[in-house]
Formats: C-alpha cells, structure tokens, sequence
C-alpha cells in the first residue's frame, strides 16, 4: 500500500486513526488547562462577527468502511497556543473550555514523522461510524491523552498537536479576539503579519463595529439629542475593572 504524501492534519480519518466515543463533561473542563483556539484572516473574523458565531466554514474527511471517502462541513479548532507564532492566521480566537461542555466526540490519533496528533471531531449521533475490535461503541477517557499531574489536573503532552473539529456552529459570546504574530500562511492567504499589524487590525475592526454599535444604539440616540455638543466628539474608553 502506497503511503500518502498529505499532512497528517489533512488526511481522511479512518478506521486505522480511530479510538472511540467521549462526552465532553464539566469535570473533564475543570481538570484541563487552558482554551480553545481558532486562527483566522480578516475577511473570515468579519464574518464571524456578523454571523455571532464559528460557522461551518471548512471541510473535514473520513473514509467510510462501507461507503469510502466522505468530506463534511466543520471548523478546526485546537487547544494548543502557539507563543512563536500561528501560522494559520494573523488574528486568534480564544474560547474558554466549558463551550465544549457536553458535546460528544469521536477520538483519532496519529503519529506522525515529527509529533503526536489527537483528532477530536463532533459527532452528536449516537450511530456508530466506526468499530473498535469487536465494540461497536467504545468509549474512552478522554484523560488519557493528556499528561496528569499529581493534583490531578490535565495538561498538554509535550510536542502533542490537539485538533478539536467543531461540527454545530459555535457561539462567539464569551470569546475573546486578538491580533497574533503570524510569521507565515499555510493557507496561502496573505504573506504573514507582525504582532504589530495584527493589534493595529484588529482594533481598527473593533473601532468600525464599536461605532455600528452606538448608531444603533437608542441610549446614543438619547444621549445625543440630550447633548448634543458631544457628537463627533473623540472618547477614550474607560477600564471595566
């Protein structure tokens, strides 16, 4: 059998990748460290601003035991946090753990010539796509992927990729936007970016929707008409804290 010449990231999942069922529960986000992450451009983060949410946006592969290869909407995600930079877009999502909480997924795993990889792709159906051994449904811990400390908590294994395929589109409420550094694009979309010109963009948008948002806003409206020197007038805005 030839080997294929794809990344490991983009090749079909199949039976050979394949480790079980989990659900994501609330105990399992407590023991684990860290977000959720989504890297994307300019043209994508407006979008998803608009929509409120990660939408469907990209695709991701299985071979199928009795039906073959079969390509299905979905959104990569991931739990690793690049410091030296992402170089899969200038500008990074970050979700908190618990939007995860109770959704369902189906386990692959890789090694590949370079690192480990952990696949955890969506499935809500509770119709087995595929067998392990003689189980028709395998469940596993989803603990055992990761490195446990002696207090019990669970972190990234060094050198492992975690890719977390999304296949429900995912609300952006309690997320937070940011510029990154983004040295170079493996989508082939742009031709990389500095963390300064990623910061400058992303609060340029911020600035644009910041603005969309008082128009609509009635209590503007109120406010100007109750004073109305303050149009147009420059505000810095004041911490939460």
């Amino acid at each position: 059998m030839a080997l294929s010449k794809e990344p490991d990231y983009k090749r079909p999942f199949c039976t050979e990748d394949f480790r079980g069922y989990f659900k994501w529960k609330k105990s399992f986000t407590k023991m684990l460290s860290g977000n959720l992450y989504h890297a994307c451009h300019s043209d994508e983060l407006i979008d998803i601003l608009d929509d409120e949410c990660l939408d469907l946006r990209s695709k991701w592969s299985l071979k199928l035991p009795a039906h073959g290869l079969y390509s299905v909407p979905g959104s990569w995600t991931g739990l690793n946090y690049f410091s030296r930079g992402n170089n899969y877009g200038p500008f990074l999502i970050r979700f908190p753990l618990s939007v995860l909480n109770g959704k369902s997924f189906m386990v692959f795993r890789r090694k590949g010539s370079d690192r480990h990889r952990h696949f955890f792709v969506q499935y809500e159906a509770k119709i087995p796509v595929y067998s392990f051994g003689k189980k028709l449904w395998r469940t596993v811990n989803p603990g055992y992927y990761f490195n446990k400390s002696d207090d019990g908590l669970l972190t990234l294994k060094r050198g492992a990729i975690y890719d977390i395929i999304i296949t429900e589109p995912l609300s952006i409420r309690t997320a937070t936007i940011e510029g990154v550094y983004h040295p170079q694009c493996v989508p082939g979309k742009c031709g990389g970016m500095t963390l300064s010109e990623s910061t400058k963009l992303v609060r340029k948008l911020a600035r644009k929707r910041f603005k969309e948002y008082l128009r609509e806003s009635r209590f503007y409206e109120r406010l100007i008409k109750q004073f109305p020197d303050l149009e147009g007038e420059e505000i810095i805005l004041p911490s939460l804290d």
